[in-house]
């Protein structure tokens, strides 16, 4: 039997045994990412040509490969974040190309040509990398965790099988970024060398930081205890220093140093924070992205009505109370 056929049949194996909460994974990644960060209308994500590409290889594998990486380096919560800023790196640097200018989005302005080095957007870089980590990445997760707490200590795929989608996965991203798959702007082909450079060191640097974080709080599958709103409320704020605050900062054109000790004064109060925390339920974890999602739906939905984007805020507002709907359903299970 050839290697590949052995892979494929592993492959198939893992997705027979496990097929619920990786289908539900790599959903929810692209969804998050895309719909309710405003992103992309609800209405285009489900259309064949963007949603199967987003699913599989923008968001989907690479979450999955994340998750897989994480549970096998036995890291916490600390570490998991980090791969996801990797993740992230990975899908604006080689995909989306929004950290390099002149290329990028209308959605960033006022980062545009804010903080350039080597036409990289520092500043812009450290915003989506962290919105990433946490959205596209630990939230997915938390969330899969939560409802099928019987898997969330279980690797969901063989470790071959894990390598072969991350190569995969990190192929297809060079073939992109390259211009070879895809349609992209290569201004300058020395630069644009440096820019890959940097992306793929930057990754391997967070890495292998991933792996040295605290490994606290464990996060048990029990969901019982006392119901508190400081997890919610901690989901609030984090999105709040991740988005609004560095959006602020850029607004003001503040220095590009102290825009990244911004950044440091962050990272660092969080590794201080959640490691002082032993053990956290899968009710706290799901608490927590509730805040952070709660924070968004209702920061869209007033985006959405001052711009005159009816469908942003219409979807906005329903995700708004789904949210917070979910939250009160949780104190009242909890109270019952």
């Amino acid at each position: 039997m050839s290697k590949m056929r052995l892979l494929v049949l592993r492959l198939w194996e893992a997705v027979k045994q496990n097929w619920k909460p990786i289908l539900m994974l790599i959903i929810i990644s692209p969804f998050m990412g895309e719909v309710l960060s405003g992103a992309t209308s609800i209405f285009i994500f489900f259309s064949p040509g963007f949603f199967f590409p987003y699913v599989v290889l923008v968001y989907g594998f690479p979450a999955l490969v994340v998750r897989e990486v994480a549970m096998r380096r036995k890291l916490g919560p600390l570490g998991l974040m980090f791969l996801g800023v990797a993740y992230g790196l990975y899908h604006e640097g080689l995909f989306a190309n929004t950290i390099l200018y002149p290329l990028g989005s209308s959605m960033i302005d006022v980062f545009s040509n804010y903080g350039l080095i080597e036409s990289i957007r520092i500043p812009w870089t450290l915003v989506i990398t962290f919105w990433h980590g946490l959205y596209s990445v630990v939230f997915p997760i938390f969330i899969v965790q939560y409802l099928l707490p019987q898997k969330a200590k279980e690797q969901w795929l063989p470790l071959k099988v894990t390598w072969a989608l991350g190569i995969f996965c990190m192929a297809t991203a060079t073939l992109s970024f390259s211009g070879i798959f895809g349609n992209r702007q290569i201004v300058n082909m020395n630069l644009r060398l440096i820019h890959f450079a940097f992306i793929i060191i930057a990754m391997l640097v967070i890495w292998f930081a991933a792996g040295k974080l605290p490994r606290f709080p464990r996060i048990t599958s029990d969901q019982g205890g006392a119901f508190s709103l400081k997890p919610f409320l901690f989901g609030v704020l984090q999105y709040a220093l991740v988005l609004i605050v560095p959006q602020l900062l850029a607004g003001l054109k503040i220095s590009l140093v102290l825009f990244i000790l911004y950044f440091i004064i962050f990272v660092i109060l969080n590794i201080r924070i959640v490691s002082r925390i032993s053990e956290a339920t899968n009710k706290k974890a799901v608490l927590f992205v509730l805040g952070g999602e709660t924070a968004q739906s209702l920061l869209f939905v007033v985006v959405g009505a001052l711009s005159g984007d009816i469908i942003l805020a219409v979807v906005s507002f329903v995700f708004l109370v789904v949210f917070i709907t979910a939250t009160i359903r949780l104190k009242r299970k909890t109270h019952s």
